[in-house]
């Protein structure tokens, strides 16, 4: 049977929207094929590339509060929730960037607001362009309030060099704030002359408002002071900073250097800004040095470990067997083995005197310094 004129135009406009259709379809393919493996980028790969990648993100970011979604990636519904391979989100606020976070798979639970994910890596930016990279096996978040935590083998990374590994961590968005809350082992940025501040305790804290990062119980930490010696540490608590070379330590602080023990409510290391090397420690709130046949006092102590020079200040006494030193400040050279004293008092036993031994110390000198 012959068609008619208009059956024939309808067959032309049906082939025709299966021509645009076809079009419409590959364009579609191209784009999921060139474009989204931007979103799933796993590592940082230099500014341009990143700036070029937060470019492409921002254009397709979702609205979390519309979409319940806060991860990047391709999500898939399945009869237990949802699964997204190839995790890349961001959160952003006020200031701008709060966190950048990368994973293998995420998933959410029907029943539960919580992300769940996997093979985690999580930049967080901080104040004054310092950040912190934390890596770990697995977490969680929450896109109400972009809580996050993150459990196994977690290990947290300054932008200035400190590294912290921990069992877990989580972060507080609302406060900015890091918090590994079991034991952590530290170990500090190598200085100029390759030595590493190491040290363990519990419970650390990284503020990103102050970039303070606080060590909070039972720190016990080692340092080598000199191409000899080393130094071993123990405080109540210690700080240190992401943004600088900061090191203190408070609360019933010892400092053992072979024979010598110095004790006192705070200690502070001071580094050389030119070379970046420890320069001295400076110990203060009252101090107290004892050797093996020494004992001294004094408001505050200033160590050089490089001269192997202590000074004594804030009215120092020196106790050497029954015989006592004091004066405006008080220096031991080598260690100890020679005391030189500014202004010396000396209270001598009178027992030894009789005998003609009247020294207050040996090696010791009064007077003024030379």
């Amino acid at each position: 049977m012959t068609q008619s004129f208009s059956d024939r135009l309808k067959a032309v406009f049906h082939r025709r929207n299966l021509v645009i259709s076809s079009l419409l379809f590959v364009i579609v393919v191209i784009q999921l094929v060139v474009l989204l493996p931007n979103d799933l980028e796993l590592q940082d790969k230099g500014p341009v590339a990143e700036e070029a990648a937060n470019r492409a993100k921002k254009k397709r970011r979702l609205d979390t509060k519309a979409s319940k979604q806060p991860m990047g990636g391709l999500a898939t519904d399945t009869s237990s929730g949802q699964v997204i391979r190839g995790v890349h989100s961001v959160e952003v606020n006020a200031d701008g960037k709060g966190w950048e976070l990368w994973a293998e798979k995420g998933v959410r639970p029907k029943d539960s607001g919580e992300w769940s994910i996997e093979a985690v890596r999580v930049k967080f930016y901080a104040s004054n362009g310092v950040s912190y990279v934390v890596t770990g096996k697995r977490g969680g978040v929450n896109p109400a309030t972009y809580d996050l935590w993150i459990k196994g083998d977690v290990v947290t990374l300054s932008s200035n060099g400190y590294r912290f590994e921990s069992p877990a961590v989580s972060y507080n968005s609302k406060l900015k704030r890091i918090l590994a809350p079991d034991s952590v082992e530290m170990i500090g940025p190598k200085d100029a002359e390759g030595s590493r501040l190491e040290l363990t305790g519990v419970e650390m804290t990284a503020d990103l408002n102050t970039n303070e990062i606080k060590i909070g119980r039972r720190v016990k930490a080692s340092k080598r002071v000199n191409a000899a010696r080393s130094a071993q540490i123990q405080s109540n608590h210690a700080l240190f900073s992401g943004a600088s070379n900061l090191a203190a330590f408070m609360g019933g602080v010892v400092i053992d250097v072979e024979s010598m023990r110095i004790t006192g409510p705070e200690a502070r290391f001071v580094y050389d800004p030119g070379r970046d090397s420890l320069e001295s420690v400076m110990v203060a709130g009252g101090v107290k040095v004892t050797d093996q046949d020494k004992f001294a006092t004094s408001g505050t102590l200033s160590v050089n470990f490089k001269e192997d020079r202590y000074v004594f200040r804030g009215s120092p006494r020196v106790r050497q067997n029954d015989d006592e030193l004091m004066g405006d400040e008080i220096v031991f050279l080598q260690g100890g083995k020679q005391v030189q004293v500014i202004n010396a008092r000396a209270q001598v036993d009178p027992a030894r005197a009789e005998t003609g031994n009247g020294s207050a110390g040996k090696g010791s000198t009064g007077g003024k310094k030379q």
